[in-house]
């Protein structure tokens, strides 16, 4: 299954860039997901909960940052996870990249190739539903982003000290499943929208 999402941040290339490849930092950004162990700024450890439908999924798994290339600004994450009980694997492979579009602004490419296996395989039958449920992550992800971002330009709080473990946790959006019941009822009004606009 192949997912294309677009989006533009208001922050220039030269300032996203590096905290795009900081995965520790802007992995708790994507609904749902929770950070286990950072092995380093590259690789981490973690869970993800996602809700599809009447359907809890909750995968166990690893995400590195490979393939970058600094001078245009743009990488692959691979991500791999299997579900907590048995139901069976899910496996992604999402290139992005940030090009600059003036007056201080970012545009960010994400094409993301999911790959389902066992029983939870039939849920990637329902690609309209889970490309809307994306849409609703990947604005979570923004606004979480810009955020971080924003956090980049406040001076240090008074008694010195990053304290990043608590800017992330003050920014990031809450580890409950992704889709809840308003997240997926949006998802779904999108899809129904779409199938009659082509009726």
């Amino acid at each position: 299954m192949d997912l294309h999402h677009q989006f533009e941040l208001a922050a220039p290339a030269a300032r996203a860039w590096p905290v795009f490849l900081d995965m520790p930092r802007i992995a708790p950004c994507l609904p749902g997901t929770e950070v286990t162990e950072a092995i380093d700024d590259r690789n981490v450890k973690g869970m993800a909960r996602v809700k599809v439908g009447p359907v809890s999924l909750k995968f166990a798994g690893r995400a590195e940052m490979t393939q970058i290339d600094d001078t245009n600004r743009s990488a692959i994450l691979s991500a791999k996870g299997s579900d907590a009980k048995g139901r069976g694997t899910a496996e992604a492979d999402v290139r992005f990249s940030l090009a600059e579009t003036g007056h201080g602004r970012t545009l960010v490419e994400v094409h993301t190739t999911l790959n389902l296996t066992g029983s939870i395989a039939q849920y990637g039958r329902a690609s309209g539903l889970i490309d809307e449920i994306a849409n609703q992550m990947i604005g979570e992800f923004v606004r979480c982003l810009e955020s971080e971002l924003g956090r980049d330009d406040m001076p240090a709080p008074d008694g010195g000290g990053d304290d990043s473990a608590s800017a992330i946790s003050a920014s990031a959006p809450s580890s409950e499943p992704v889709s809840g019941i308003t997240v997926f009822l949006k998802a779904l009004m999108a899809v129904v929208k779409k199938w009659f606009g082509r009726s």
